[in-house]
């Protein structure tokens, strides 16, 4: 059930997902369940629900492990709320705390990623190429295809805007072999659509 869940979240079936949820109670109450419920929450502009949500998990997790995951999710609120500051202060804690837990790479894979999608908002390009670069390096440490194609495709994003599609053009067709390595065929489509136009 919860696998049904995230696929519709991740091609971005909102409702579908919302619904699935609703009709299990056992799943929708425990931390999977609100994690996802707080993630429709904040994709459908009901920044205050996910707040709610992940500050709440925030407190029932304070000083474990996990505590860096819900804070991770209140910055990605933020960014979605259109607060890019506000989801920096997040992401700056929430790197703190992974550093404390030793810096896996993983996690700062899509920390850096998270961080580099705030300064694109606030066009600071040369802060978010530094993050990008950090999530590629930490992704490929880590053999994560999927954030790695995810900071390929913000790359291409970010050498459009700078005016260089030959460049953009490189990093999409590296975010294409990324997702079809981690078997993502929803984030292939809209990577071969965005590299049709350049």
């Amino acid at each position: 059930m919860l696998q049904d869940v995230w696929l519709a979240i991740d091609e971005r079936r909102y409702g579908q997902a919302e619904a699935l949820l609703g009709a299990n109670d056992d799943l929708r109450v425990g931390r999977a369940g609100q994690m996802a419920l707080g993630y429709i929450y904040a994709h459908t502009g009901r920044c205050g629900e996910a707040r709610r949500v992940f500050g709440e998990l925030r407190e029932q997790h304070r000083g474990d492990d996990w505590e860096h995951i819900a804070v991770h999710q209140l910055g990605r609120v933020e960014r979605l709320a259109g607060q890019p500051e506000a989801a920096l202060k997040f992401f700056e804690e929430e790197r703190a705390l992974i550093r404390a837990q030793g810096e896996e790479a993983h996690k700062l894979a899509v920390n850096a990623l998270e961080t580099a999608q705030c300064f694109l908002k606030l066009g600071r390009l040369a802060d978010a190429r530094r993050e990008l670069d950090l999530s590629v390096e930490a992704a490929r440490t880590h053999d994560d295809p999927e954030t790695l194609g995810r900071a390929e495709r913000a790359l291409a994003d970010l050498s459009l805007s700078e005016g260089h599609p030959q460049a953009a053009r490189l990093h999409y067709e590296r975010a294409l072999v990324a997702f079809r390595e981690s078997e993502d065929e929803f984030a292939v489509r809209e990577t071969e659509a965005l590299l049709g136009n350049v």
